[in-house]
């Protein structure tokens, strides 16, 4: 997906930390964007926020900052990839057979205290609305990319959404299984020469990694980093402290790269 945005504010991955995302979004400048009642955005007016997915699960607010992303995004503030949690709790709503694990309980449990008339209609427009996420947005005339775990130039012309789809949302893995159940993956991002800025998550780092074509913004809020965003075009970071760790992962670690021989 192509957009005409030219300056915008990246915010890395939520996992349900609405009260840091509010913060931020007011350290930022855009404290309006937190108003239920917001109009829609001007047709001229490119959005001015966009999110590199995985807004559910893990959580302790995961509701909340999923109606938030949802409300900017469909009143024309923002945009957002789909992560790969975003993927799995909307195959979910859709009735697929998904493991409740890594997290998906807690986006669970949460979606199923919303009163029942009011929770299956917010379903249908969820399920609208998530079928509908990219799965990587060119800005600033396809100079930078914003994807959830990954990008490599050659995606620009791959004729294969699946392929699309994997890349964009897990990144490359070795094919192997971690201790914890998830995928080994591969350090792709020191070793990518553009010729696009990729603006990434999904991978956890303790601040910012800023490479000359590759920027991961996953600070780890939900495990007790910080949310941090990025703004574009002049790569300036802010960041949010957590305000504390509500999920650790198998062994309290959280999940680390394996570097392999990769072409991308």
């Amino acid at each position: 997906m192509r957009h005409d945005v030219r300056a915008c504010d990246v915010i890395g991955d939520v996992h349900g930390c609405y009260d840091e995302l509010a913060e931020l979004l007011d350290r930022l400048g855009h404290r309006d964007l937190l108003s239920p009642d917001i109009a829609p955005a001007p047709p001229d007016m490119p959005p001015r926020v966009i999110f590199v997915g995985d807004i559910v699960d893990r959580g302790d607010k995961i509701v909340r900052a999923l109606r938030l992303v949802h409300r900017l995004c469909v009143r024309g503030h923002a945009l957002t990839v789909t992560g790969n949690h975003d993927d799995r709790f909307l195959r979910w709503l859709c009735g697929k057979d998904v493991e409740i694990r890594h997290g998906l309980e807690e986006s669970v449990r949460e979606f199923n205290a919303i009163p029942a008339q009011e929770r299956e209609e917010w379903r249908g427009e969820l399920i609208a609305f998530m079928r509908e996420l990219p799965w990587a947005i060119q800005i600033d005339g396809g100079r930078a990319v914003v994807a959830h775990a990954a990008w490599h130039a050659e995606l620009s012309a791959e004729r294969s959404p699946g392929r699309i789809r994997a890349y964009t949302l897990y990144g490359p893995v070795t094919g192997r299984t971690t201790p914890e159940g998830f995928p080994e993956r591969i350090d792709w991002a020191p070793e990518y020469n553009g010729p696009e800025l990729v603006i990434f998550g999904h991978q956890v780092y303790p601040a910012p990694y800023m490479h000359d074509y590759a920027i991961g913004i996953d600070t780890g809020c939900v495990f007790g980093g910080a949310l941090s965003s990025l703004r574009y075009p002049e790569l300036a970071v802010t960041s949010v402290p957590s305000l504390g760790a509500r999920y650790r992962k198998q062994g309290g670690k959280v999940m680390e790269y394996r570097s392999a021989p990769s072409r991308y």
